[in-house]
């Protein structure tokens, strides 16, 4: 069995007692984060021994205690060595519970059923793409288990990691050993991605106070992981209040399956934003900023996930998080049953929406949530382009379901960007019209379908200067026909058809394209996407 650092010598009984403030020196905002983390661990060791116990108030640690305060936490040894009130700490705050990584911080005590053991699988396994990424800092115990849960009234399977150590448990040997000098580097379990400035050089290794050891241990509770497709996202909230947020902390992790995966480095940010505005929680949440960290494989590390990108937001507007919420409800993630063969289930995963990771990434940065939708192709090793339906014979990404998504967010667009869609519909209706009039069976009208909707997509799609997005659009709208649309709005219209608009221009078009819902033909047109 691993072990996170060699034991100190035993240290001194008494010495003063170690507060930790939110404004001190050199705390970044993981370690912020990781300070709101023991502050929700001390809560869930309260509670745990007394349901009914008023937050906050001292918690009785071992020989010592922990007092959180708003902007400060103090852990009063009790005139003991601190061991005797670290390792208590550390032991009941990092578990493993039936054979899966368990942190009673994370979870709120009134609402056990809600994190069953599928839920803190997956919690887990998130937690393997970003803090406890390398196999030295876990230790397996067995094979995977493949278990069965009925939710939501659907039978599923699950593969479920065991394992039986975690760095984090032996983590209070890094802050003793801290305490003893003064200062102790950290391996990338505590502080991913700020443990060495350059790997050729160990002089460039970080050295932490026992102050920021100890709160980048306690990251591990403070912040939120997911799971992403390739790797995983950690977003960290800064707190602004540690009791509320030892309090509210619980509200921030997923409580449903499809919850525990995202799409991409916005929609983890913005899943957490949103549930800062539950009505549980709003308004005393205690969390300021929030910040997103992705990790992914990289052509020069192959061997474990850095960070390749990150996110910074602080209180996201209310009308934003409209628009995000409308994305979750129309493009849901979806748990897909794995399978050997038609009989062997080998597990479910979670599948998030590309056209949602999409819109997030969008919200999350200040752009429309449409911005860059003729050029965004999805972080696979094949990338696929987001505008193109997905067929086995494409590389198209978007699935025939994600359309009524796509209208659903129509209703998120402001009166000329509307007015240019429905422009684009109305010339598609009457092309497809004139087709069907003309197609002498279906056959034959489904592959003139699928012939006219691959030439203004690449019409659309292909279009680089302004020139050639106006060519496009008036080629459209001249072989349509009268478009009443186009009449009515063509003064709202014809701004998105300037030098500063047309990319957005040509972005619309493509989503009115993907969005078309045909009257003539509709089920050959269906057939084709799909």
């Amino acid at each position: 069995m691993g072990r996170a650092v060699k034991k100190p010598k035993k240290l001194p009984d008494g010495g003063a007692p170690l507060v930790i403030g939110l404004a001190d020196p050199g705390m970044t905002p993981l370690l912020r984060a990781g300070l709101g983390g023991l502050a929700a661990s001390a809560r869930a060791i309260l509670l745990e021994g007394e349901p009914s116990a008023t937050w906050p108030q001292p918690v009785a640690v071992g020989a010592g205690s922990v007092a959180v305060e708003p902007n400060q936490i103090t852990i009063d040894w009790g005139g003991k060595t601190p061991e005797r009130t670290l390792r208590p700490l550390f032991l009941r705050s990092f578990r493993i519970s039936d054979r899966v990584i368990t942190l009673p911080g994370m979870f709120e005590p009134s609402r056990p059923a809600a994190f069953g053991l599928p839920i803190r699988s997956r919690l887990q396994a998130a937690m393997t793409r970003t803090f406890l990424q390398h196999g030295r800092m876990r230790t397996r115990s067995g094979n995977p288990i493949v278990r069965t849960f009925t939710i939501d009234d659907e039978v599923l399977s699950f593969s479920i990691e065991p394992y039986s150590w975690y760095a984090h448990q032996d983590g209070f040997e890094v802050v003793e050993a801290a305490l003893r000098s003064g200062g102790e580097e950290l391996a990338g379990w505590a502080y991913p991605g700020a443990v060495q400035r350059h790997v050729a050089f160990g002089q460039t290794r970080v050295s932490y106070s026992p102050s920021e050891a100890l709160c980048a241990c306690f990251a591990l509770v403070g912040c939120v992981a997911f799971e992403v497709r390739g790797g995983g996202a950690l977003v960290v909230p800064e707190p602004t209040d540690l009791v509320q947020f030892g309090r509210s902390r619980s509200f921030l992790t997923p409580d449903r399956l499809e919850q525990t995966v995202a799409g991409g480095t916005g929609d983890a940010v913005l899943s957490v934003q949103l549930a800062l505005r539950m009505d549980s929680i709003r308004g005393r949440a205690g969390v300021g900023a929030t910040h997103g960290v992705l990790f992914r494989s990289t052509p020069w590390a192959s061997q474990q996930r850095s960070r390749v990108a990150v996110l910074t937001t602080g209180i996201v507007q209310g009308d934003v998080l409209d628009r995000y919420e409308a994305a979750v409800s129309a493009l849901p993630a979806r748990v897909v049953q794995a399978h050997v063969d038609d009989d062997e289930a080998t597990g479910s995963f979670v599948a998030p929406s590309e056209l949602r990771a999409f819109i997030a990434d969008n919200l999350a940065s200040g752009r429309r949530w449409f911005a860059g939708f003729a050029t965004c192709r999805t972080a696979e090793r094949h990338p696929r382009l987001l505008h193109h339906y997905r067929q086995s014979d494409n590389l198209g990404a978007l699935l025939p379901n994600e359309r009524e998504g796509l209208i659903r967010m129509l209703e998120h667009l402001d009166e000329a960007e509307r007015a240019l869609v429905r422009s684009v519909h109305a010339a598609l209706r009457q092309r497809f019209g004139a087709i069907a009039a003309d197609a002498h069976n279906a056959v034959s009208m489904r592959n003139r379908f699928s012939g006219e909707r691959d030439r203004w997509r690449i019409a659309f799609a292909g279009a680089k200067t302004l020139e050639q997005i106006r060519a496009a659009l008036a080629d459209l709208w001249s072989r349509a026909g009268s478009n009443q649309e186009l009449r009515k709005n063509w003064e709202a219209i014809l701004p998105l058809l300037r030098p500063r608009n047309w990319q957005a221009a040509r972005d619309l078009a493509l989503v009115a394209l993907a969005s078309y819902q045909g009257t003539h033909g509709e089920e050959a047109e269906k057939g084709e996407s799909e």
